[in-house]
């Protein structure tokens, strides 16, 4: 049975840090509190457990539709009778407006990480731990301030930067104020160096699963790096992660979703959950299933109809875009449900299929790194650097294809759908690996905005979406209208900061 990081705290960070000594103290003296808790290797990490606590709530949450619905690959399934889903809908179509409470629960449950990162890492130089475990506990909270951040700023753009604990009302109110995007970049790099420098390869121990490493914040970095198309600085962080000899490839695809196999050689990090009535499970199958399947033939359970499903649909773009005999198309995507609503296929994603005890609580963990994205990266960057015909960058990109049961790509190949004879042509092999290897791990709108192709790409789909759902349900006029780069800011945010 697997062990997890995610140990509740006795009382939230942000209650912690929102503590003032009273003049009487009624508590016991070993009841944990704001003046005793930060003091023991074993309450600090504690602490960082609750770090990482937010993750769950974001990947279950709202991050699957402003980082995978929002892109080419996966729209939903219309609803007509429960239409409580519009808020996701107008994420899918570029419609959401600054209330909209998916992209709000993003924002401040991000804002919840880093919070705690900051108590942390305020905290922990007078607590004296031993070198080895404040590093590791440092490390881990400097990696999860700067992912949280990282996808805060490819999300909304200028954001306040927080970098202190804040301890009452007035202080919240103080830091609400943006900072420029660049000032972002800055501390993010700052706190993922931190990270590479004080993290270790590996852990040992069944009850580290699941915790960020060097390699972690070293394939953080280089996106990050590779966001700015700082190419070169990148490289050789991909290098170090690949020389390290932590990290192989699965042999078989599929394993990397097998719920019997998670934090496997490939992992390089993974949103941890566990199956049970303890509020760490996960409901990722059920929420991307047809709304109107009205057996158990998807989740092992009758599904209760309606705006709780139905999300994360693959889309045609994406289904037209594998390769005769992809192995990844039969593990990442089911193809054998008929909608009863529509009378027409209706594709789901596999990658999150499990069937739970309980309806609606899985242990499926979401990827976020592994190591086949490194390979793609590291392909994209040398590239990037100077083409080359028969160079690495040929040997990382076919690493991936030979795992998925497909030909090389060269320069020079007598097959056209083979032949990658410029650095533009590369681009575009390496984007569309990347778009079917890494589908529904929420990289494909991000990689559309890196690569400056999200206007010109989400606008021809969009036109394609609305000729194909015409005969099913209307698409809202103003739908893929404008592709905006960025998502509003909050409302209630942006009051805070004026």
């Amino acid at each position: 049975m697997k062990k997890y990081i995610y140990l509740f705290l006795i009382l939230t960070a942000a209650g912690v840090a929102g503590c003032k000594k009273d003049y009487l103290s009624l508590q016991p003296t070993d009841y944990e509190n704001n003046t005793n808790f930060y003091k023991t290797p074993a309450q600090f990490t504690q602490a960082v457990n609750g770090a990482y606590a937010p993750l769950q709530g974001l990947y279950t949450g709202s991050f699957w539709a402003m980082g995978e619905m929002r892109s080419d690959n996966t729209s939903y399934e219309f609803d007509p009778d429960d239409r409580s889903g519009v808020n996701k809908e107008e994420i899918d179509e570029f419609r959401e407006l600054d209330n909209n409470d998916m992209v709000g629960a993003f924002f401040s449950s991000s804002f919840t990480g880093i919070g705690r990162c900051n108590v942390i890492l305020a905290r922990l130089p007078a607590a004296k731990l031993p070198p080895a475990v404040a590093d590791t506990i440092s490390g881990q909270a400097s990696f999860l301030r700067a992912f949280n951040y990282f996808n805060l700023v490819r999300m909304f753009g200028d954001v306040p930067l927080v970098l202190t604990e804040q301890q009452s009302v007035s202080d919240a109110y103080k830091v609400a104020t943006k900072a420029h995007a660049a000032d972002i970049y800055t501390q993010i790099i700052a706190d993922a160096n931190d990270a590479i420098a004080k993290l270790p390869l590996s852990y040992a121990g069944l009850g580290n699963k699941g915790r960020v490493t060097k390699g972690t914040a070293q394939t953080l970095l280089a996106e990050v790096y590779m966001t700015q198309k700082k190419f070169d600085l990148a490289v050789p962080l991909l290098r170090s992660i690949i020389s390290s000899n932590v990290y192989s490839l699965n042999a078989n695809y599929a394993d990397n979703f097998d719920i019997n196999k998670e934090n496997g050689p490939e992992s390089i990090f993974e949103i941890q959950y566990i199956e049970g009535p303890n509020g760490l499970g996960s409901d990722f199958i059920d929420t991307f299933a047809p709304w109107d399947v009205y057996d158990d033939s998807v989740t092992g359970h009758t599904l209760d109809n309606g705006a709780q499903n139905g999300w994360n649909i693959p889309t045609q773009d994406l289904l037209d875009a594998y390769e005769p005999d992809d192995k990844r198309r039969a593990a990442s995507v089911d193809e054998t449900f008929t909608s009863d609503q529509y009378g027409i296929t209706m594709p789901y994603i596999k990658k999150y299929q499990s069937v739970g005890a309980v309806k609606g609580i899985t242990g499926n963990n979401f990827p976020v790194y592994r190591y086949a994205d490194v390979y793609l990266m590291l392909a994209e960057c040398l590239n990037e650097q100077g083409f080359s015909g028969g160079g690495d960058a040929f040997r990382y990109l076919n690493l991936v294809r030979e795992r998925a049961g497909l030909p090389d790509k060269t320069a020079g190949n007598a097959d056209a759908t083979l032949n990658v004879a410029s650095q533009e042509d590369f681009r575009t092999a390496v984007a569309h690996e990347r778009q079917i290897e890494l589908c529904f791990e929420n990289h494909r709108w991000f990689d559309l905005l890196r690569t400056g192709k999200a206007v010109a790409v989400m606008t021809a789909h969009g036109a394609r979406e609305k000729e194909i759902k015409k005969p099913y349900w209307n698409i809202n006029s103003a739908a893929y209208t404008n592709i905006r780069l960025l998502f509003q800011y909050p409302l209630t945010q942006g009051q805070l900061g004026h």
